[in-house]
C-alpha cells in the first residue's frame, strides 16, 4: 500500500474537519430533511464534502470519488468500490444531529478502496483534535501512535455503543428491540449518534464493541482499514465477511468479543 495515500487522506480530513469546527461560528447552518423526516443535511456537510473532493481530484485525478451528498445508493456505492479501479468514500460529516446541536460527537471519514477492500483512510474528529489513520498493512494510528483494541473478552463487563437507524417507525422499533437485548447482556451501552467517532473509539480500545444495522458505505469505508490494522474483528453482524452492500449491518469489536456479542444480537 502506498503511503502517500494514507497521509493525503489524514491532510485532507483534518482540513476538513478543522474547517467545520469553525463554520457555524462564521456561518448560518442551513438545515434540511434529506429522504426522511430522520435525516438531515447543512451547508457544513455540503461544503465540507466540496472541500474534500476537489482535494482529492486535484491529487489523484485518475481516481474516482463518491460522497454521501452525491445521494447514490447501496447498491450503486456497493458496485463502484467492487471495481478494479481505485475509488476514494467520504463522509463530509458524521454524526450531524449532534454537530446541529453543538455536540462534539462528529467526524471526517475519508477512505480509499477498491476490489471490495478499504485499503487506507483516515477519521478525523475536529473537537478532540483526534486523527485515526491506517493503510492496508501499514498499521493503525491515531496522531502518529499505534493503536490496538481493547483486550475485552466478556460481554457482561464490556462497553459497547450502538446507533438506531431510524429511516422509517417500521425500522426505529425493531432496531430498538435489539439494542435493548445487546445493553442487557453488555456492562454498560451507549448511543453515540456518530458511527465514525464511535469506530474510532472502538480501534483505540476506549470502547469494547459498535454496532449499526443502518449505515452506509461511506460511514465505513475509512474505518475497517483503521480498524482491522489496529486488530479489531470487523464483520457483518450476521455473518462474514463484511460486504459493502451493507445489507448485512456493521459490527465491529475487540478481537474477544464478535461471537458472545453475535450471539444476543435478535436476527431480523
Amino acid at each position: 500500500m502506498n503511503d502517500g495515500f494514507v497521509r493525503a487522506a489524514g491532510e485532507i480530513a483534518r482540513e476538513a474537519g478543522q474547517f467545520l469546527k469553525h463554520f457555524s461560528d462564521h456561518h448560518r447552518l442551513n438545515v434540511e430533511h434529506k429522504g426522511s423526516a430522520y435525516d438531515f443535511v447543512t451547508n457544513a456537510d455540503r461544503e465540507s464534502q466540496r472541500l474534500v473532493a476537489e482535494r482529492l481530484k486535484a491529487a489523484f485525478p485518475e481516481h474516482r470519488f463518491v460522497g454521501e451528498e452525491d445521494g447514490l445508493d447501496d447498491a450503486a456505492v456497493a458496485e463502484i468500490l467492487n471495481g478494479d479501479g481505485y475509488c476514494w468514500v467520504c463522509d463530509p460529516l458524521d454524526g450531524t444531529v449532534n454537530y446541529i446541536h453543538h455536540l462534539g460527537l462528529y467526524a471526517v471519514s475519508v477512505g480509499l478502496a477498491r476490489g471490495g477492500e478499504s485499503l487506507a483512510g483516515a477519521i478525523y474528529l475536529p473537537e478532540w483534535d483526534e486523527l485515526y489513520t491506517a493503510g492496508r498493512g501499514l498499521g493503525a494510528f491515531c496522531n502518529g501512535k499505534p493503536i490496538a483494541p481493547s483486550d475485552a473478552n466478556e460481554l457482561a463487563s464490556a462497553f459497547i455503543t450502538a446507533d438506531i437507524a431510524a429511516s422509517s417507525p417500521l425500522l426505529k422499533t425493531p432496531n430498538l428491540e435489539r439494542f435493548h437485548r445487546v445493553a442487557l447482556a453488555a456492562g454498560s451501552a451507549r448511543i453515540e449518534g456518530s458511527a465514525c467517532v464511535c469506530i474510532a473509539q472502538t480501534a483505540c480500545g476506549r470502547q469494547d464493541a459498535y454496532w449499526n444495522m443502518g449505515l452506509h458505505a461511506w460511514d465505513v469505508a475509512a474505518g475497517i482499514v483503521i480498524l482491522e490494522e489496529a486488530g479489531c474483528a470487523v464483520s457483518d453482524i450476521y455473518s462474514d465477511p463484511f460486504r459493502f452492500d451493507m445489507q448485512g449491518g456493521f459490527l465491529c469489536t475487540a478481537p474477544g468479543l464478535k461471537g458472545a456479542f453475535r450471539a444476543v444480537i435478535p436476527h431480523p
